[in-house]
């Protein structure tokens, strides 16, 4: 025989600071105080008592979200790239540490071009929605 009163099902909620301490408030001000959780549950069957079914509906389980796949391939060659332009501004910077001797325009523009593009495909292969910044504009 089934016991009608075992609470065998978990119902969990987030909450503030803020909004915890008015729970133990109103808890602690009742005639016969309750902790939080247990005024939460009265509270909440106070509330859905008149909505509550006869017969109680089994628990509905959900499917987690999936990640979008990624073209791992594509991935892998925007990881090279990147790895051949921060070689090329290391060597860029040593020159400039060691002689003084700043890169041309021309050489920055090329530069922020690869960035720029390296960015776009790796929006394009992680599907992000971006929004466009004022420092992707470069201009000579």
């Amino acid at each position: 025989m089934a016991d009608e009163h075992r609470r065998d099902i978990i119902v969990s909620f987030r909450v503030t600071a803020l909004q915890a301490a008015h729970l133990d408030a109103a808890g602690r001000g009742l005639t016969n105080p309750r902790p939080r959780a247990d005024f939460c549950r009265a509270a909440a069957l106070h509330l859905a008592r008149q909505k509550v079914p006869s017969a109680p509906s089994k628990p509905v389980r959900r499917q987690g979200r999936r990640l979008p796949a990624l073209d791992t391939r594509q991935l892998a060659m925007i990881l090279a790239q990147a790895g051949k332009i921060g070689s090329n501004v290391n060597q860029l910077a040593r020159v400039a540490n060691s002689t003084g001797a700043i890169p041309q325009h021309d050489v920055l523009t090329t530069i922020a071009t690869d960035v720029a593009a390296m960015r776009r495909e790796l929006t394009a292969v992680l599907r992000v929605d971006e929004k466009p910044e004022a420092d992707d504009d470069h201009q000579g």
